[in-house]
C-alpha cells in the first residue's frame, strides 16, 4: 500500500526533450557561466503567461477542382461563362473563393453541385461553413518593459514553439537595448488556403479574443511568418474600434503601413539588420561584403530584403530555397528580378520556383552549394547536424528564429564555420518596431534615412559587444563598452549573445527587486 506521503500524488514527470527545452539549453549554459542569480533564473525559466484559446469564423463558398479521373463523368458539362471574374479569388492550393455575388448574372451550368469554368477544369461547389482555429499568445517576461513579439499564421505552430519564440524575444529585446520583454503568438492555419475576406474575419475575431490580454503598454504584437502590414491594420482597427482616444492606441501593433502610423524602414528592418551584421563581420576582418557569395533559405520578408540589400552591397546570390523548392545559378541570381517574379499577382504561391533566371535543384543540394555566406531566413530547426556536416560556407547569419539545432551548433564549431546568432542578426525588426512605437507615442514621423542610421548604430554596437564577449576582449570604444559583460574567458558567439541578454535582464531584477 502506498505511504501517506505518496498517496494520491501524481508520479514525477520524466524529462522530455521539446522545442522549448532545446531552445533553453543555451540559456542554462550561459546562466551557469555567469552565475545568474537563482531567483532570476527561476523567473526566466518559464513564461509568465501561456494563453490558448479558439476563434471561429464563417468561411465563404468555394470551388474545389476535381482530379482528372473524377472530372471524366462531367465531360459533357457546359462551360459556365462568368460575367464577374473579379468575384473569383484563386488560392495557391487551386481552390477558388466566391466573393460577393461572383456568379450572379452568369450563364451557370451546374450539375450535382459541379460546374466547369473557362479554364477547362471541373469544380465542386463547396458551401462555406463555420470553422474553428486554435490561437495562442505566450507572454514570457516583462522585467524590461511590455511584452513584444510577432503573430504567426502557420499550420505548424504549437504552444511549445511559441514558448521558445517568446523566450527568444526576451533575449532579443535585451540585446537590442529596447525597453521591451518577450512574447509570441498566432493562429494554427495556412493563410494561403483562405481568401482575403476570410483572413480579415479570422483576424478581427482573433483580436476580439486577444484584446483583454494586450495593450500599447502591456503587450505589443507585430508581423511574423504568414502575417503582414495589412493584418496589423486589421488588428489595430479591431482593438481601437469605439475607443474615445483611438489615436493614442496606434502603438498597439507595430509593422503597420507607413500611411497609418507605421515606420519608414520597418518592412525591410529585419533583413537590413542581418546585412548590417554581415557588413560589420567583414569590416572587423578588414574585408568588404563586395564580391562575397551567399546562399539564402527563405524568400519571405526577411530573406528577400536581406538579399536585395546584400546585392546592393556587391554580394552575389547563388541559390535560394523556399517552401515550394530551390533554385540555383552559379553566375548569380538577379535579386531584383526574382523579387518582382515572386511579387507578381499571377504567382499565387509567391514562390521562387519557375523563375527563368535560375535552374531548379533539390533542397538537399542547396546545402552543397559552395559560398561565403549562408543566410537561413525561413523556419526554425532547418540546419540539423547532418546539414551542418555538409555545408560549404564560411559564415552563417541567422535571419530566422532558431534555424540551427544545438547538435548542429556543435558541428559548426568543430568545423570552424562562424556564426552570427539569431538574437542579434535578426534583431533589426524589433529595434525598428521600437522606433515605430516611439513615433506613435510622440505623434512623430522619422525619415527612412534617420531610421536606418539609428538601426545601423544599434546593430553594430551590440554586435561588437557580443564579439568582445566571445573573444574575452573587454574594451571601451567611441561606439561601445563591453567591459561589464566579458566573463574572463572566451566563449562561442551564441553563448556570448545570451550572456549579454542575461546580464542586462538580471540588472533589472537585482536593482529593482521583486514585488511581494
Amino acid at each position: 500500500m502506498a505511504s501517506e506521503e505518496t498517496f494520491m500524488r501524481a508520479p514525477a514527470p520524466s524529462p522530455k526533450r521539446t522545442i522549448y527545452t532545446e531552445a533553453m539549453e543555451i540559456f542554462h549554459y550561459a546562466a551557469d557561466l555567469i552565475g545568474l542569480d537563482k531567483r532570476v533564473r527561476l523567473e526566466l525559466e518559464e513564461p509568465d503567461y501561456e494563453h490558448i484559446f479558439y476563434v471561429t469564423a464563417k468561411l465563404k463558398d468555394r470551388l474545389v477542382p476535381l482530379l482528372p479521373e473524377e472530372a471524366k463523368s462531367f465531360s459533357d458539362l457546359s462551360v459556365t461563362q462568368v460575367r464577374n471574374p473579379e468575384g473569383l479569388e484563386r488560392l495557391a492550393n487551386g481552390n477558388i473563393i466566391l466573393n460577393g455575388r461572383a456568379l450572379l448574372g452568369s450563364d451557370v451550368a451546374i450539375r450535382h453541385g459541379h460546374l466547369r469554368l473557362p479554364d477547362g477544369l471541373v469544380y465542386q461547389l463547396v458551401p462555406g461553413e463555420s470553422q474553428r482555429f486554435k490561437a495562442y499568445r505566450v507572454q514570457h517576461n516583462q522585467a524590461r518593459g511590455p511584452y513584444k513579439g510577432g503573430l504567426r499564421y502557420h499550420r505548424e505552430v504549437s504552444l511549445d514553439l511559441f514558448k521558445a519564440l517568446a523566450a527568444e524575444m526576451t533575449w532579443k529585446t535585451a540585446i537590442a537595448e529596447v525597453p521591451f520583454g518577450g512574447g509570441k503568438g498566432g493562429i494554427q492555419m495556412d493563410p494561403r488556403e483562405y481568401g482575403r475576406e476570410e483572413i480579415e474575419a479570422i483576424t478581427l475575431r482573433f483580436m476580439y479574443r486577444l484584446k483583454s490580454l494586450i495593450g500599447p503598454n502591456i503587450d505589443i504584437p507585430a508581423p511574423d511568418v504568414g502575417t503582414n502590414p495589412e493584418i496589423m491594420a486589421l488588428l489595430y482597427r479591431q482593438f481601437s474600434d469605439g475607443e474615445r482616444e483611438r489615436h493614442n492606441l496606434r502603438g498597439i501593433v507595430t509593422g503597420k503601413d507607413v500611411r497609418i502610423g507605421g515606420s519608414e524602414g520597418r518592412g525591410k528592418a529585419t533583413g537590413q539588420g542581418v546585412a548590417f551584421c554581415i557588413e560589420d563581420y567583414y569590416a572587423d576582418r578588414g574585408e568588404s561584403v563586395k564580391g562575397k557569395t551567399f546562399v539564402l533559405q527563405g524568400f519571405g520578408n526577411v530573406g528577400s530584403h536581406a538579399a536585395i540589400i546584400l546585392g546592393n552591397m556587391g554580394a552575389r546570390l547563388l541559390a535560394v530555397n523556399d517552401a515550394d523548392g530551390s533554385i540555383f545559378n552559379g553566375d548569380g541570381i538577379d535579386v531584383n528580378a526574382l523579387a518582382a517574379y515572386v511579387a507578381d499577382p499571377k504567382n499565387l504561391k509567391r514562390s521562387v520556383i519557375g523563375f527563368p533566371g535560375a535552374q531548379r535543384i533539390e533542397k538537399k543540394d542547396l546545402w552543397d552549394v559552395q559560398a561565403d555566406i549562408l543566410v537561413p531566413a525561413a523556419l526554425g530547426g532547418e540546419i540539423t547536424a547532418d546539414v551542418a556536416e555538409r555545408l560549404k560556407v564560411k559564415l552563417i547569419a541567422e535571419g530566422a528564429n532558431g534555424p540551427t539545432t544545438p547538435e548542429a551548433d556543435r558541428v559548426l564549431q568543430k568545423r570552424g564555420i562562424e556564426l552570427i546568432p539569431d538574437i542579434i542578426a535578426n534583431a533589426g525588426g524589433v529595434t525598428v518596431s521600437y522606433y515605430e512605437w516611439i513615433q506613435n507615442k510622440r505623434m512623430e514621423r522619422w525619415s527612412e534615412a534617420e531610421v536606418d542610421q539609428r538601426l545601423e548604430r544599434a546593430m553594430k554596437r551590440n554586435y561588437r559587444i557580443i564579439r568582445d564577449i566571445s573573444r574575452n576582449q573587454p574594451r571601451k570604444t567611441e561606439m561601445h563598452d563591453s567591459r561589464p559583460y566579458c566573463i574572463g574567458k572566451a566563449v562561442d558567439s551564441r553563448c556570448a549573445a545570451m550572456i549579454l541578454a542575461l546580464k542586462r535582464i538580471e540588472a533589472h531584477y537585482l536593482l529593482e527587486g521583486f514585488s511581494q
